[in-house]
């Protein structure tokens, strides 16, 4: 199992000399404290340098995990749900881009909150239809860029479908492609799942996951609340989960001491 942690490089708000300069100083700051990658969370990947960020990653034996997308749906509104069709096309559009930003680098692209949020205009079942009909069209794009998705259940106090497990794996199954996959995150498990059934769901369905978020029940670093790390990544080591867990979480004190204490915190559970 690899571990990565979630950074933004502010593409939209700083030039290209800046952006490489700060993935480098990540990469820098990350190596020595036995990371092997950084999930980036992006606005508008097409933005970037790609070769130059590609010849950083290289040159400290770094990878870039994956590629949060959420942003996107937060910041322009646009969504694989939404009510109105030129949003939703915009939302697979944005994905588009991220899609071609993974293939150059070798990352898996996340669908999360860019699933969007029910509207009153609207109706649950419409919209979930719409998710279906717009993430079909995304795992089409990605089978054509060999890039896997990998689709996050995100509790239910922040979005409006796909907020367990179960229901996610669903959705996987009825999609049908090779390339989406499930992104676990364990505060959302923590909110959403039933305590006494998810250990053992969990050890059934190992071969869905290909991406794992880690953060703790108070959005904080693993380690400083009470979910069970220990039995959650002793799981995914034991059915031989060779891919990413990241660390997403509230970055308090400072992203530094978070990236330190969770490394430390996480290696030595992986032993």
């Amino acid at each position: 199992m690899k571990l990565s942690i979630v950074s933004g490089l502010k593409e939209s708000q700083s030039n290209q000399e800046k952006v490489i300069e700060q993935f480098s100083s990540l990469c820098d700051f990350l190596k020595p404290l036995n990371y092997d990658g950084i999930e980036l969370s992006l606005l508008e990947p097409e933005n970037l340098e790609v070769g130059k960020l590609i010849e950083v990653k290289d040159s400290y034996e770094m990878e870039i995990s994956a590629l949060g997308t959420g942003s996107t749906f937060i910041r322009f509104g646009y969504s694989l749900g939404h009510a109105d069709e030129n949003m939703r096309e915009k939302a697979i559009g944005r994905i588009s881009e991220y899609i071609e930003f993974a293939r150059e680098t070798d990352s898996k692209v996340i669908i999360g909150l860019i699933r969007g949020r029910y509207k009153f205009e609207s109706s649950a079942k419409k919209e979930k239809l719409n998710i279906i009909s717009s993430l079909r069209d995304c795992c089409h794009i990605a089978e054509n860029n060999n890039v896997e998705l990998v689709f996050e259940p995100i509790n239910s106090f922040e979005i409006d479908s796909y907020n367990t497990v179960s229901e996610a794996v669903n959705l996987v199954n009825e999609i049908g492609s090779e390339n989406l996959k499930l992104l676990l995150d364990t505060y959302h498990i923590n909110l959403e799942e039933e305590p006494g059934f998810i250990w053992d769901y969990l050890k059934e369905i190992t071969d869905y996951v290909g991406h794992i978020h880690l953060a703790d029940c108070t959005r904080r670093a693993p380690g400083t609340g009470h979910f069970d790390f220990k039995t959650f990544l002793t799981i995914f080591k034991t059915a031989g989960y060779e891919d990413y867990a990241s660390i997403e979480t509230i970055m308090k004190p400072s992203f530094e001491e978070v990236a330190r204490e969770s490394s430390e915190y996480l290696r030595l559970i992986l032993k």
